[in-house]
């Protein structure tokens, strides 16, 4: 395969659509006593494949290819990623697998966007909806355990996902977004990571694998868990370094907002909103 072949389930795409319309302004002049605008969060009417793609079935698929696009599949069975620089596009993936979508460890460059990923509920102990490092946007990640679990070392953007209604059989442990330490230079920004469970996070950051460094959680509307956020370097003597967790919306977990052991993270312009952020979200949809 040519590095820029592109691999797709319709013949050609001839269209374009704009992913954050939906009624919020309608280009009229407000007036003076009425609320500002609802934030357009990500959620099941901007994230996840386009409803006017028409998505071909395929099986689990194994690329190797560096340079890869995979665009427009319905995929039953999961994807392993074990190239850089790969792109999954616009797609719909179910498994019930520990990983949905697993991106080798020393691949970089590998963007994942417009997918919704599915980890079906049952079956599905200790499930991830994508595991790995790279590029995640607007995806719709639902029924795993663990919404996405960074490891593998690259440089990591998570970015306009929308994590959700979290389910997996065994004995979970819930967190939306999981960095479990040898992870450095992530972006998490603009996320909905809602943990229905009183256990255990929004997001969580720990040193159990190895260091942390160069963390940016910034501007995501994060709910729930034991605690909604964790930064945590009690398990050994690995850094945690350059946390920074900046202007979110929180909704308090059943012990609170944050819970940093052993570290302290940069905490600025985080607001315990996001209970309420949320509720409007679901009224005005």
């Amino acid at each position: 395969m040519n590095r820029r072949e592109i691999i797709t389930g319709v013949a050609a795409f001839g269209f374009c659509f704009d992913r954050l319309t939906g009624g919020l302004l309608d280009g009229s002049a407000a007036p003076a006593a009425a609320k500002p605008p609802l934030e357009p969060w990500p959620d099941l009417s901007n994230t996840g494949a386009p409803s006017n793609v028409k998505l071909a079935p395929a099986k689990a698929l194994n690329i190797g290819d560096e340079g890869a696009v995979v665009e427009a599949f319905d995929i039953d069975g999961v994807v392993a990623i074990n190239a850089s620089h790969v792109t999954l596009r616009r797609c719909r993936i179910r498994a019930a697998s520990f990983s949905v979508v697993r991106i080798k460890k020393g691949a970089s460059g590998v963007t994942i966007e417009d997918c919704e990923i599915d980890g079906v509920g049952k079956d599905n102990d200790g499930c991830n909806g994508i595991q790995g490092s790279g590029f995640f946007r607007r995806n719709n990640i639902h029924h795993v355990e663990n919404g996405v679990t960074l490891d593998g070392g690259a440089e990591t953007v998570i970015e306009d996902n929308y994590i959700h209604d979290l389910l997996a059989s065994g004995a979970p442990h819930y967190d939306c977004i999981q960095i479990d330490g040898g992870v450095s230079d992530v972006t998490i920004r603009h996320n909905t990571a809602i943990n229905q469970y009183v256990q255990t996070s929004a997001v969580m950051i720990d040193n159990y694998f190895g260091p942390i460094a160069n963390i940016l959680v910034e501007n995501n509307l994060l709910i729930g868990g034991s605690y909604t956020i964790y930064v945590d370097g009690h398990f050994n003597a690995n850094r945690v370094w350059n946390v920074r967790i900046v202007g979110n919306h929180m909704g308090r977990g059943l012990y609170g907002v944050s819970a940093f052991n052993r570290t302290a993270p940069f905490y600025s312009g985080n607001v315990i909103d996001g209970r309420v952020q949320m509720n409007t979200l679901l009224r005005e949809k």
